[in-house]
């Protein structure tokens, strides 16, 4: 029979065999894990290189669908001195290409500029207060709709009715193509009603606030010659097929 000196010793070596084991289990478990962790990075990395490539691909072909409209105004216009029929259907072409958002316009309107603030905020501060976020875009495009825009642009990116505002991550996206503050949004329309309804309205008299309590950028001012560009992005268009 075993002295219970001798019994405690053996119940150690047990205990002790037993967590070395149960050690090594989870390490085992949990390896696949920690692997895949460190492969996260690799990951990002092709992401951004997919990503350039697809902007790249994309900045060619914006300037493939400029030189191609460009060669098409061209025909039309040799094309509409031919006679009077032709010279009214081109006509009416570019106007229903002027009211698609397809064709560049110009004339009188407002420019809202929207931009972050210079000021870091501290650590009790609501970061959100500093920045531009998309829906203050979405509202302000909306607004200037409300009271009259017949056409606007968000930088160098023409707005329709089905463009997309949308955030992704620290960027904003519109249609697509990445913007960086300031934004400046230009609206086609009657300069007063415009300047008027914009700056009355309750949207931005909350940013002029923010603007004066966290340093926003927030402005608008009526302008003569607006010029604003024309929608490379036929989305609206992919799925529309003449009516049989």
């Amino acid at each position: 029979m075993m002295s219970p000196r001798k019994n405690r010793i053996a119940f150690l070596i047990a205990l002790f065999v037993l967590v070395i084991s149960f050690g090594y289990l989870l390490a085992v478990q949990f390896e696949p894990t920690i692997n895949q962790a460190y492969v996260v990075p690799d990951q990002n990395v092709e992401l951004v290189e997919i990503m350039k490539g697809l902007e790249l691909e994309n900045a060619k072909s914006v300037e493939r669908i400029v030189a191609l409209r460009s060669r098409l105004n061209e025909l039309e216009s040799k094309a509409a001195a031919t006679s009077d029929e032709v010279r009214l259907l081109t006509q009416r072409l570019q106007e229903d290409r002027a009211a698609a958002g397809l064709s560049d316009v110009a004339g009188e309107g407002v420019i809202v500029t929207l931009g972050d603030s210079t000021r870091t905020p501290t650590l009790s501060d609501d970061a959100n207060y500093y920045v531009i976020h998309d829906g203050y875009l979405r509202m302000m495009v909306n607004l200037m709709r409300r009271y009259g825009a017949s056409a606007i642009a968000i930088n160098d990116q023409r707005v329709l009715a089905n463009s997309p505002i949308v955030c992704a991550g620290p960027i904003i996206l519109v249609n697509s193509s990445k913007m960086s503050p300031p934004y400046v949004i230009r609206a086609l329309g009657e300069p007063e009603a415009l300047f008027r309804g914009i700056s009355q309205d309750v949207f931005f008299k909350i940013l002029t606030v923010y603007r004066d309590q966290f340093g926003i950028t927030c402005s608008i001012q009526k302008d003569v010659q607006i010029a604003i560009p024309a929608s490379l992005d036929n989305r609206a268009l992919k799925y529309t097929k003449g009516a049989r």
